[in-house]
């Protein structure tokens, strides 16, 4: 007997399994088909929009380049001097999926665009598949949870958000409130604390710390909530919040760390005419100017209702979540679910809602978070399972009080709907002719849903075709936002930005072909992206999202600045400043200017003059009676060097982003200018032993040589990265530690009600 029960339990293994992988398959298979035109044809694009043909592709292209050179891409070089890459946070150089991107094959040096579509894909499905396990964990049912998914994945926040680094930081906000609602249930409460942190420090990782504020935001609530109603012993509530903290703070640190580090020596645009430091408080006028207006609430059901994000998930979603909230409110998840989406309403509508202003006032780094519109994702998070606990509800027939009241609302809506755009069209009232003639699909899925509630009702259907009908309608819906409007590449308007980039072949040839090392001035007008990341070539300034307080203050527009930065050729259509003389002209009409008075990229001083430590170093370089090149300017207190008559000789040996090489011959004891940016994290080696970095000019690196020769190497070996990599290894150990430990143990019984 017991050998027949065995046999017939392991029989069974392989059913469940495909049980299992039945409802991840399904929602990959729905994720391709909705991006269909991206993945199943080659005449759509997601990356014409300007941030990402300007900023995205560029940053991608280099780190591909880096990861291909078997390097890390922790240093740019080829923007504003040389800016640190990964403490930027925004390129998602931290984020470990974006590093398998990064490792597949180039095409003739380039990345694929057919990579960046399915990895733009897989975005949606990862985020499709982690809200399908949540509903799964709230015992859902496999068809109701991968509707919840493709509710999550595909409608509103994610849909409607084009920047992968926003993207990647919101997909693991599923699991966060997964291991959250455990704790508040009961099940295995600090390991689940753990991991809960372990998934919110990962979504650091992503690149943009907006949606990841948020998210902490919501835990924050849930967790104040655990300790107001967990009972005794008191300490066990805020004991797992700290541990919760404790795994966020090491899991992030590989972004966090580089990031804060770099945030106290840089600035950041925000959206005012000047950049902020870290130490300055984001007005709350700009959080008042990205506020969601109340009417784009109206989005939620009728496409296109939108500004800088978009609600929607459609009426039939909508309609399932509140009943799903009306059949289920004992359900304790149900209620919570429901707070974390109202708090994303109330939070997105910034300078409408005083709640808004009051967190902005205490809670710590939210003034950081500029743009309160993008809070709206709180709410697709919340209400996305409630859509799951909608259609179960249905398919169990919780209430058939509430059918059919929800059958006839939908009617009623979608005959009002059609009487006001069947009035405004006859009267050719403006409205009416302008208006998105989209919203005749919210009509239509109100009619299907209606049906498909009445006809359930009734006995007429089926459970199988009516979550298939309901998948249906909601895809139907979703596809009229998202999806929907990508540009065919016969678009050249739209795809204009796109174009540009494959332009100018001629004149990054040309500049190659140049000895020496030296920077290139690029008009912005001209050329609209960040040349120097798309091509690999050292330019002088570029599209960032903040910048290092030196080289802003150094003011690179300044002629005096540009010869320090080695600034050689301008890449521009309109005549350059005098001086400059014409070496080339593209075939596009942009020309060449070469600039005989850029210094070299290295040079020796045995002359220095301090200046004041809060003097605008751009200013002042154009006003100072000494040359430039024979004199280094220093805030600090200067070395001391040596005069002497036999010349100094330097050169370049080998250089690449994360070190430099220099042979130096000097005649006496002087100090080497490298024209790049002065940032913690360089190490100057001289003849094997470490020596120290000036900030000359208030922003270049100067190290002090004696006389003779000298092997002189600069390297980047930044701390923070290293001790943020080991801080988000030892969670990453901890969380797979965690999860391993009782592998085998009964499961707990979860107390969700």
């Amino acid at each position: 007997m017991t050998v027949a029960e065995n046999h017939h339990s392991a029989s069974l293994w392989p059913r469940r399994l495909a049980d299992s992988l039945a409802g991840p398959a399904l929602l990959f298979v729905i994720c391709v088909g909705f991006y269909w035109k991206l993945v199943l044809t080659d005449q759509y694009t997601w990356l014409a929009g300007n941030d990402i043909a300007y900023q995205v592709l560029p940053w991608y292209q280099f780190q591909a380049s880096e990861w291909h050179q078997g390097r890390f891409p922790l240093w740019d070089p080829h923007q504003w001097g040389g800016q640190p890459l990964l403490a930027q946070a925004l390129p998602g150089a931290a984020y470990p999926p974006n590093w398998l991107l990064f490792l597949l094959p180039l095409k003739d040096g380039w990345i694929r665009q057919s990579y960046l579509h399915w990895y733009f894909v897989l975005i949606h499905y990862q985020a499709a598949l982690f809200c399908y396990l949540l509903c799964r964990d709230l015992r859902r049912s496999r068809p109701a949870s991968v509707l919840a998914g493709a509710v999550f994945a595909l409608g509103g926040y994610m849909a409607n958000t084009d920047w992968p680094q926003m993207l990647n930081g919101a997909v693991w906000a599923p699991l966060v409130l997964l291991f959250l609602l455990r704790v508040l249930g009961g099940c295995r409460p600090w390991r689940s604390s753990a991991l809960a942190g372990l998934f919110l420090g990962v979504s650091v990782l992503g690149g943009h710390h907006q949606i990841p504020t948020y998210v902490a935001l919501a835990a924050g609530m849930l967790w104040v909530w655990h300790a107001a109603s967990a009972g005794r012993p008191y300490w066990r509530a805020p004991a797992q919040a700290a541990l919760f903290l404790l795994m966020t703070v090491l899991a992030s640190g590989l972004q966090s760390l580089p990031a804060y580090e770099y945030g106290q020596l840089s600035r950041r645009w925000v959206g005012l005419d000047l950049p902020v430091a870290w130490s300055e408080t984001v007005p709350y006028s700009v959080h008042a100017r990205y506020s969601l207006q109340v009417v784009t609430l109206l989005g939620i059901v009728f496409p296109g209702f939108t500004e800088s994000v978009d609600p929607y998930i459609g009426v039939t979603a909508f309609t399932l979540a509140l009943l799903g909230l009306a059949m289920s409110w004992r359900n304790r998840s149900v209620r919570l679910l429901a707070a974390v989406a109202l708090s994303g309403v109330i939070l997105s509508l910034g300078k409408a809602s005083i709640f808004h202003g009051v967190l902005y006032s205490l809670a710590p780094l939210l003034e950081k978070a500029r743009t309160p519109a993008m809070a709206i994702f709180l709410f697709n998070l919340g209400i996305s399972p409630l859509v799951a606990f909608g259609l179960d509800g249905v398919l169990d027939r919780l209430s058939c009080v509430w059918l059919r009241r929800a059958s006839l609302i939908l009617l009623g809506a979608a005959g009002l709907i059609l009487a006001l755009l069947f009035g405004l069209l006859v009267s050719r009232h403006p409205a009416g002719l302008n208006l998105d003639n989209r919203v005749m699909i919210t009509a239509l899925a109100a009619v299907l849903a209606a049906g498909l509630l009445f006809g359930w009702k009734n006995g007429g259907l089926v459970p199988r075709a009516v979550w298939l009908g309901f998948l249906g309608v909601v895809l139907l819906e979703l596809g009229a936002s998202g999806s929907h409007d990508l540009p065919h590449r016969l678009d050249t308007d739209r795809n204009k930005n796109l174009v540009r980039m494959t332009q100018h072949a001629d004149i990054v040839k040309f500049l190659r072909e140049q000895p020496a090392y030296f920077r290139v001035d690029v008009n912005n007008e001209d050329i609209p992206h960040n040349f120097g990341d798309w091509h690999g070539i050292d330019t002088v300034a570029g599209f960032l999202a903040s910048l290092t307080t030196n080289m802003w203050d150094l003011e690179v527009h300044r002629r005096a600045s540009q010869r320090l930065l080695a600034v050689r050729f301008t890449v521009t259509s309109a005549p350059a400043r005098p001086g400059e003389r014409e070496v080339f002209t593209g075939r596009d009409g942009l020309h060449v200017y070469e600039n005989p008075g850029a210094f070299p990229w290295t040079w020796t001083v045995h002359e220095t003059v301090r200046i004041d430590a809060s003097s605008p170093t751009g200013g002042l370089l154009d006003t100072v009676d000494f040359d430039l090149r024979t004199k280094a300017l220093l805030r600090e207190q200067p070395p001391e060097l040596a005069t002497c008559t036999e010349a100094d000789k330097v050169e370049i040996s080998r250089r690449h982003p994360l070190r430099v090489v220099l042979m130096a011959q000097m005649g006496c004891r002087g100090m080497l200018i490298l024209s790049e940016t002065f940032f913690p994290g360089w190490q100057a080696i001289v003849d094997g032993r470490p020596e120290r970095i000036y900030e000359a000019y208030g922003a270049l690196r100067g190290v002090v040589l004696e006389r003779g020769s000298h092997l002189v190497e600069f390297r980047y070996r930044p701390w923070s990265v290293y001790l943020g990599g080991l801080l988000s290894a030892t969670a990453l150990l901890i969380g797979l530690g965690m999860t391993l430990w009782g592998w085998n143990e009964a499961p707990t019984v979860i107390n969700y009600s």
